[in-house]
């Protein structure tokens, strides 16, 4: 079967996966920009856990992961209130940790850089916004409502809350280890430099609340 560009670059398959809701982080007040206005906001990132024939697991054991990370907005036109309307499929949720090791249907896109060189794995197409859903879907040969079968997740179900965090949830959230420097099997070009696993901690602090938050000074 011959693998496209897109998953030759990431390493991860584009089209719907299986995977079960693993992580949810507060990760604070960030600033963005659209059409040249910036604006500062809340926000959160969602770590799934993707499973099924096309993300078994890697090489070491570990499962497959990929993230998003959006403003958090109760605006039922936003993007973050429709997400939580569809993730909530069973209605049971008030805040989105509830969904913390529910099942799902994603759908993961290749999406270019704004160079146009590279692509990257997304849970948001350009255009197109999320595509999460429970892990119910009709058979097109029957017009049968099936569920798909999600794999119990491998990875520890964690979440870290801005208000109240401890000591202890800040070290619960640690991730140690590096992941390696990647490079074109063609070309032999970098496409991507070594870096720390401990993605969110250090994504928290750089929110620029940061420094008003009781464990900062109080934490490595």
């Amino acid at each position: 079967m011959r693998i496209s560009e897109g998953e030759r670059q990431t390493g991860m398959p584009a089209g719907l996966a299986p995977a079960r809701l693993v992580g949810y982080y507060e990760i604070g007040k960030h600033e963005s920009e659209f059409e040249g206005r910036k604006s500062l906001a809340e926000y959160v990132q969602l770590v799934f856990e993707l499973s099924g024939p096309k993300h078994p697991p890697r090489a070491d054991g570990s499962s497959v992961l990929i993230k998003l990370e959006d403003k958090v907005s109760l605006d039922a036109g936003s993007l973050f209130y429709k997400l939580f309307a569809a993730m909530n499929y069973s209605g049971k949720a008030t805040h989105m940790a509830q969904l913390l090791d529910d099942p799902f249907l994603i759908e993961v896109f290749h999406n270019r850089s704004s160079d146009g060189k590279r692509f990257y794995p997304s849970l948001k197409g350009k255009g197109k916004g999320y595509n999460i859903t429970g892990p119910n879907y009709e058979d097109p040969a029957t017009g049968e409502t099936k569920s798909l079968a999600v794999a119990a997740a491998v990875s520890p179900l964690k979440a870290f809350f801005w208000e109240g965090a401890t000591k202890e949830d800040w070290d619960a959230i640690y991730i140690p280890g590096e992941y390696p420097e990647r490079k074109d099997e063609k070309t032999g070009e970098v496409t991507s430099r070594a870096r720390p696993k401990n993605v969110i901690q250090n994504r928290i602090k750089e929110a620029l609340n940061w420094k008003e938050h009781p464990l900062h000074g109080n934490v490595d």
